[in-house]
């Protein structure tokens, strides 16, 4: 992995592994961060604003599974992010609230917002 520091907040690196790109998306601890992607199945672009380490949310569904989210997702190079994008409806149509959690693919992210710093990751083949 090679980084080059573009300006005073935006890094660029370059071929960044999962774990490095797990690492930039981990800093922003329990505050919010900004992602932007490609899918995994069609490769569309995707962006959401999100938060770490949400336990019970008033809306959403909490993800369900093993119970051991962590080590599934590192054996599929995926994060579990809670999106502060998504709004969520209840079953008459209204807007109740916003938030929803989403498996975000590692190998596709191609910009990270955390702490303030802008992280540009340069891949072959996606581009921003």
């Amino acid at each position: 992995m090679k980084s080059v520091k573009t300006s005073k907040d935006t890094i660029v690196e370059f071929e960044s592994s999962p774990e490095r790109v797990r690492q930039i998306m981990e800093s922003v601890g329990s505050r919010i961060g900004n992602v932007v992607y490609h899918k995994r199945s069609n490769g569309e672009l995707r962006r959401h604003s999100y938060r770490l380490g949400v336990k019970n949310p008033k809306h959403g569904k909490v993800p369900s599974g093993n119970g051991n989210r962590k080590a599934d997702d590192r054996g599929r190079d995926l994060i579990t992010i809670y999106s502060t994008n998504d709004v969520v409806r209840g079953k008459d149509g209204n807007i109740t609230g916003r938030g929803m959690y989403r498996r975000i693919p590692l190998d596709g992210v191609v910009r990270v917002v955390a702490g303030g710093k802008v992280y540009e990751i340069q891949r072959d083949g996606l581009v921003v």
